[in-house]
């Protein structure tokens, strides 16, 4: 019973989360307010200051909902147990990297939410998780792949080689993002791993 009522609480918070950020990619946060989500969202200004309490708390769970669309699709790759270390990676580069992964308003809230960083400690905080929970994983399966060639890095080596890796990704998955032609957005990932075999001296073609 307990979870029953719970549910309809938690779509409630993800419909609000989702308006916002149709708001934010529209008219970009400081124009996002109470009222114009409450009206995306056909609601009262009351109930969005039930579930976030105040517009700081709606914009931040607006940024971690966005973090997680943007990095969930990689990490849930890198905490599965499927496949070898390098099949992993290349479906790592594969999956950040596709056409259902990128698009060019998913890169405006990303680039909106990111020129808040320096004014926004609490953004700020999102962003670190986020990024170091995907490093960090990223760095033990480059590891891993390391290990099943036999090879080993040093600790400075392996960060340098993940924080490469995530150089090269980053760049690429912009790139994705900006392009229109969904074919040729997909070919981006093979230049990628190209790139990223490169990088770490592997073929991961």
């Amino acid at each position: 019973m307990p979870r029953n009522r719970r549910a309809p609480e938690e779509e409630r918070r993800r419909e609000l989360i989702d308006a916002t950020l149709e708001c934010i990619a529209e008219l970009g946060i400081q124009a996002t307010s109470l009222r114009t989500v409450a009206a995306r969202a056909g609601v009262t200004n009351g109930l969005i200051r039930h579930h976030f309490e105040n517009k700081a708390n709606l914009i931040l769970a607006a940024y971690q909902r966005a973090t997680e669309m943007i990095t969930g699709p990689g990490l849930a790759v890198l905490e599965a147990a499927e496949g070898t270390p390098a099949e992993r990676l290349r479906l790592l580069v594969k999956t950040l990297i596709s056409a259902e992964e990128t698009d060019y308003r998913l890169l405006a809230l990303w680039a909106t939410f990111i020129s808040q960083s320096p004014v926004d400690p609490m953004i700020a905080a999102v962003r670190e998780e986020s990024y170091d929970s995907l490093r960090q994983a990223t760095e033990q399966l480059i590891a891993s792949v390391f290990e099943e060639e036999g090879r080993s890095l040093s600790a400075d080596d392996l960060e340098r080689a993940t924080i490469e890796t995530h150089a090269v990704l980053d760049g690429f998955w912009i790139a994705a993002c900006l392009e229109p032609d969904r074919r040729k957005a997909e070919q981006l990932s093979t230049i990628a791993l190209g790139t990223i075999g490169k990088i770490l001296g592997l073929s991961l073609s």
